[in-house]
């Protein structure tokens, strides 16, 4: 009986720290779908509108969801393995910044800035990898290894070149199809 509490508490605790995961993906993916949008189209505010619309339904979804699991993920979070997870997706964020801001730089110097975005996404990408493993979360493999194959692929084959908005529209529909990865049933106790 304890082990098939034990069991189900560790689902929820997973459940929760889905539904986090597609919080974040479901306000970021919004976010890059809007620069798509601006750069495609223009001042657009009823595109703006739509996609703040379905962000924020998979903002709700997320939320909702990691309140069913809450009390799950809190007692989980005083684990060991939780506190060594948290401290290693605080040291991955932090490098991903510090690479996002070298590229944007190196972008800017070598009189490139249009390879600031594709070297964004890529590093977005392979922020993801190493979190794989942490989080016990194999969705993360296929949304990192996505994004570096759409960065280092939609500059050479888009019309626009690495300037082109096709690179905020592939990666706003992948965290979003990740976000909406975590919130089904079967797939977000792995989240």
């Amino acid at each position: 009986m304890a082990a098939a509490i034990g069991g189900m508490t560790g689902q929820s605790a997973a459940r929760a720290g889905a539904a986090i995961g597609s919080a974040i993906f479901s306000v970021f993916g919004a976010g890059w779908l809007i620069v798509w949008s601006q750069k495609f189209m223009g001042k657009a505010p009823a595109v703006w509108g739509a996609i703040a619309l379905l962000g924020m339904v998979l903002l709700l979804a997320a939320i909702k969801q990691y309140k069913r699991n809450q009390a799950a993920h809190a007692a989980e979070a005083e684990t060991p393995e939780s506190k060594r997870a948290s401290k290693v997706f605080n040291w991955v964020n932090a490098g991903q910044g510090i690479a996002i801001f070298l590229a944007l730089n190196v972008a800017n110097n070598i009189g490139h800035p249009e390879w600031f975005i594709p070297a964004f996404i890529f590093v977005v990408g392979a922020h993801f990898i190493p979190l794989a493993p942490v989080f016990k979360a194999p969705r993360h493999y296929v949304v990192g290894f996505a994004l570096m194959l759409l960065a280092l692929a939609y500059p050479l084959l888009a019309k626009g070149g690495a300037a082109d908005p096709v690179g905020c529209l592939g990666t706003g529909l992948i965290l979003w199809a990740s976000a909406i990865s975590g919130l089904l049933p079967e797939r977000s106790a792995q989240r």
